[in-house]
């Protein structure tokens, strides 16, 4: 879930940046060594420290591989996680690519990377696949190199602005972490849409990430007299969005991104709001197929396992999911999986079963202004007292499409 990453899907951060998948496989044995190839080299990134850290997406990844290796493994390959941490700077990712080289990975995965674009160079040289589950940057929405499993960013852009168009609002006050995807966003994806298709006034307001004052930034947005606020956030930024909004009064509807984590922690205070997210979380499964809610019953026992309870209803959900996606894909490959192998088989057009969300159709391009994007639907949630607190339930039935929007 882009929260703001940053979108962070659509991150935006997007939601992160709005809302929002691992490094995948060892070295392929050649035939003519006839070498034995035992596992799968995954490389894994993901933003963790100080300023900008979210390990949630490498954690629900990670458990997801500890499943899988347990139960087969991928053509009965095992994945072998080549992991490295990135500080959100362009030179860690440069960094984690080298790494990934050396190496030898199949692929290389992002969890998040807000500047994972730097090393899209690197590893195309390379040869080496990117993938993710949702967009960090720029480059990547059309790289031939990239695949990015769930909804395209502006989707996590066309969501929040239809929401709020249906509720009266023409005066939008858009709140995001200012980071170069976040930067990229409101000037290529929120404005051109927002304004240019939409016809809403937009105001963005930017926060530094490292040192957020969510009160000042609220009360800049209220000064515009805004009919709504959207927030395309991480987690700690929808936790502070929404803490403002309600001390300081806000009375029109407050989007919060791709989160779901902050309906926990500020509790009835996030009644009224709204989010957004392109897979299912355990507390949404009635709202699912069967098939997906026997998926998110094992994700739940698995993340309990690993002692990771805590994540188990934020974004922990989309690398998981982007786990045992990609394994699909994986197994339709006949012959070595390799980086070329795997490249055909993402382009090949074939729909692959969505493991917590909708299908994915890699090799269709859905989204046509995002073409590494192998979804372009979102669900959309509001937030609702329940029995037990708090809960999300659907704004808008089902999985919404608005790829039309953009063509």
């Amino acid at each position: 879930m882009k929260t703001g990453v940053t979108r962070l899907n659509g991150v935006a951060i997007v939601l992160a940046a709005a809302m929002a998948a691992p490094a995948l496989i060892a070295g392929a044995a050649s035939a003519a060594t006839k070498t034995a190839v035992k596992t799968i080299k995954i490389g894994y990134v993901n933003n963790e420290g100080a300023a900008f850290s979210l390990p949630e997406f490498r954690i629900g990844g990670e458990v997801a591989i500890d499943y899988i290796n347990k139960h087969g493994g991928i053509k009965g390959l095992k994945i072998e996680e080549v992991k490295c941490i990135a500080d959100a700077s362009p030179e860690s990712s440069i960094s984690c690519a080298n790494k990934f080289i050396e190496q030898k990975v199949t692929i290389a995965y992002a969890g998040i990377d807000v500047a994972s674009d730097a090393a899209l160079p690197l590893l195309s040289k390379a040869g080496i696949p990117y993938v993710t589950s949702n967009s960090w940057g720029t480059a990547q929405k059309n790289d031939p190199d990239s695949f990015i499993l769930h909804a395209a960013s502006a989707a996590y852009t066309i969501a929040p602005l239809k929401v709020l168009q249906g509720l009266g609002a023409k005066k939008v006050a858009v709140i995001l972490e200012d980071t170069p995807s976040g930067q990229d966003f409101i000037k290529n994806v929120v404005k051109p849409i927002g304004e240019g298709k939409l016809g809403l006034q937009i105001t963005p307001i930017t926060v530094d990430p490292a040192n957020p004052d969510w009160t000042a930034a609220v009360t800049t947005a209220m000064a515009g007299s805004p009919d709504a606020i959207w927030g395309q956030l991480t987690e700690p930024g929808c936790i502070g969005m929404t803490t403002a909004t309600n001390a300081l009064g806000f009375k029109g509807p407050v989007f919060a991104g791709s989160c779901s984590l902050y309906i926990t922690v500020v509790g009835a205070k996030a009644i009224g709001t709204y989010t957004s997210g392109d897979v299912y979380n355990l507390e949404q499964s009635k709202f699912a197929s069967p098939r997906i809610q026997k998926n998110l019953a094992v994700y739940a026992a698995a993340m309990k396992a690993a002692g990771q309870e805590k994540y188990i209803n934020g974004f922990a959900a989309a690398p998981y999911s982007s786990m045992f996606e990609l394994k699909s894909i994986m197994e339709t490959i006949k012959g070595p999986i390799t980086p070329t192998s795997f490249k055909a088989a993402m382009n090949a057009g074939k729909t692959t079963p969505g493991h917590l969300g909708a299908d994915l159709k890699c090799g269709q391009k859905p989204w046509p202004t995002e073409t590494s994007h192998c979804r372009a639907d979102i669900l959309i949630w509001k937030v609702v007292a329940g029995p037990n607190g708090p809960t999300r339930e659907p704004a808008v039935a089902g999985f919404q499409d608005y790829s039309s929007l953009v063509k």
